[in-house]
């Protein structure tokens, strides 16, 4: 099962919108006070949360929309869809609608006449008839991750309820006990210990004095017994980069503060396995992140819920599904998924606005103002569009989805770095190091993981197109005092030797950079394109992405008649088929095309050009800490 769809009628800015969700996780972006909240709330407020304490409720005083008389009823209405055989047995009124999709719609009456215990109903399918089985909407619940989080404050001992269930979600009923029988034989060993007992015999001797002429006391410590939650105030969560001996959080930076206290809110994950669906609400997951930090996130909560829809497809009970819900203003987390995966909120004027004078609505067309609409109130109201739902190839979409990737301007927070030429090799390289370099079906060849980890390592890395071959100005910038980068790597063309001696005048630049293995060069013989030419288990691929471009200019192709040559002549022919234009060929474009091939079809005997391949590897490494 999961969330399809949610309908918002006369919530707070949702007057009427429809929000539709991608299966595992779905990134809300959009302007401020474009609504992105108020999703997230609606969803907090319809479905339980799965620590049991409700933080979340309706009020008509706040959330019924702008401009309506109390009475108007606020409706927020839950589609689900992908139901697995158990769960469509189970939540009979999922019968009730040809589409076997199970509905939930809460309605929350806003009419002060009506007693408080009857204005909430929640009904069920298409018709809205009255949930029979109340009890089966408590195994679809969320967890939420707020935004503008304090790590520190909610980490700290002062409270200690955090702490708190987080001992209750990993012990056992049976570890807390024995958890709480050891602290309070503690303090019984400290209330009879030697220091104690001089301090009591001090405070007895002058309360003697002044008690024992009239009704003499006696006093005494003892310890009382503590629960778990007082018992782990004491404790206080601390944290150091690998290495360091853990300090205070406030010592340790806010976004990896942030990213420890993230990590207690997803061990409630675990209680995925009580639910059929959990929602994880997260507001702003970029809070304090800087933006490979941000990309890494977003990529385990993705992965968190689709290794538990594999999980739901092995037939458990319940089928402890999770989907991922989150609102951001990031462009690296929207960068870092599929446009398939984003929904955009904008802000409209509503167009139910009254006419003063007559009360009928205004039909002005929108975006329009009439004589009368100036002194009338206005009101915004949240429109969504599902990016998913645009009409796109799926090759025009990956098209999308690789450059929006691949353009990212994130090099002053990045941990790596990889400077290229243009935006041919910006694409490539992280399609080589997907599916070639580090492909998935390599994963078992090594029991440590090497490579699923490299692989997962250079998605964060950057990767920063110069549009040239200046690369000095861009590494004065990353490799100044104190360095901004861990580890760098230029890579460039051989131009007819104007490579090599690029790569010599960095070197001697950032010499100590180099003998440090901060910075490293990699330089082609060639050009990228000829590269790959030039292994003829290459050729078939490329000719393929070159007839997706030209189908009508194969022979062009064909007529490098490169067969049976060596690979530095063959990469020597096509170069200079380029260079007197005998081969057109727009790198940009051919890059896509390669990058398509390689994603859905890709090809065994395929192989990245040395140098490429290693300066992947170089700069795949793991950061330092």
């Amino acid at each position: 099962m999961r969330l399809e769809r949610l309908h918002l009628k006369n919530y707070r800015s949702c007057y009427d919108v429809n929000i539709d969700f991608s299966e595992h996780l779905t990134l809300l972006i959009g302007e401020n006070d474009a609504g992105k909240s108020n999703v997230i709330e609606a969803l907090r407020v319809a479905t339980p949360p799965a620590s049991g304490r409700v933080s979340a409720w309706f009020d008509a005083d706040r959330d019924l929309s702008y401009g309506l008389q109390r009475g108007a009823a606020i409706e927020v209405q839950r589609r689900y869809s992908n139901l697995t055989v158990r769960e469509d047995a189970l939540y009979t009124p999922a019968l009730v609608d040809p589409h076997r999709k199970l509905i939930h719609t809460t309605i929350f009456s806003t009419d002060p006449s009506i007693n408080r215990r009857d204005r909430l109903k929640t009904m069920v399918g298409e018709a809205r008839v009255p949930d029979p089985e109340p009890e089966n909407r408590e195994r679809i619940a969320h967890v939420y991750l707020p935004a503008l989080r304090d790590a520190g404050r909610a980490l700290d001992s002062a409270d200690g309820s955090r702490l708190a269930d987080v001992f209750m979600l990993i012990a056992s009923a049976e570890e807390v006990e024995g958890f709480e029988a050891s602290a309070n034989d503690a303090l019984t060993q400290l209330a009879g210990g030697e220091t104690t007992r001089k301090v009591v015999a001090s405070i007895q001797g002058h309360l003697t004095r002044m008690t024992e002429p009239v009704r003499h006391r006696v006093a005494d410590l003892r310890p009382r017994s503590q629960r778990l939650q007082r018992l782990v105030r004491s404790l206080r969560v601390q944290m150091a980069a690998a290495g360091l001996t853990p300090s205070d959080l406030v010592g340790s930076g806010l976004g990896y503060a942030n990213l420890l206290y993230i990590a207690t809110i997803v061990l409630e994950l675990e209680r995925a396995a009580h639910f059929d669906l959990l929602l994880l609400l997260v507001e702003e997951p970029e809070a304090h992140l800087h933006p490979q930090l941000q990309q890494v996130l977003l990529r385990y909560l993705h992965d968190q819920a689709v290794a538990s829809a594999v999980r739901s497809l092995e037939g458990t009970e319940p089928e402890g599904r999770i989907q991922v819900i989150a609102s951001s203003h990031s462009p690296e987390l929207v960068s870092a998924v599929s446009t398939r995966n984003i929904v955009a909120l904008t802000s409209a004027r509503h167009p139910g606005a009254q006419d003063s004078a007559s009360g009928e609505p205004d039909t002005a067309s929108e975006g329009t103002t009439t004589a009368t609409e100036e002194s009338l109130p206005a009101f915004a109201q949240t429109m969504a569009v599902s990016l998913g739902s645009i009409a796109l190839a799926d090759a025009e979409r990956r098209k999308i989805d690789r450059y929006l990737d691949a353009t990212r301007s994130s090099m002053l927070f990045a941990r790596q770095v990889i400077l290229v030429e243009g935006i041919a090799e910006a694409i490539l390289l992280r399609a080589f190091a997907e599916h070639v370099v580090f492909p998935k079906h390599r994963d078992s060849d090594t029991e440590d993981g090497h490579n699923r980890r490299s692989r997962e390592q250079f998605r964060a890395v950057s990767v920063v197109p110069v549009d040239g071959v200046d690369f000095v100005p861009y590494l004065k910038v990353l490799l100044a005092t104190p360095a901004l980068a861990d580890r760098v790597v230029v890579v460039t063309d051989g131009d007819a030797g104007a490579g090599a001696a690029r790569r010599n005048t960095i070197e001697e630049a950032f010499a100590a950079h180099v003998a440090s293995r901060v910075l490293s060069v990699f330089v082609g013989a060639t050009t990228l394109e000829a590269e790959l030419f030039a292994d003829t288990d290459n050729a078939a691929l490329l000719r393929t992405a070159f007839a997706a471009q030209h189908p009508r200019s194969l022979e062009r192709w064909d007529a490098l008649g490169a067969e049976g040559i060596p690979p530095e002549q063959r990469a020597l022919r096509f170069s200079e088929a380029l260079r007197t234009k005998s081969l057109d060929l727009g790198k940009g474009d051919f890059a896509h095309v390669v990058s398509e091939l390689l994603s859905t079809s890709p090809s065994p005997a395929f192989r990245v050009p040395g140098y490429l391949a290693d300066a992947i590897a170089a700069v795949a490494l793991p950061a330092a800490g």
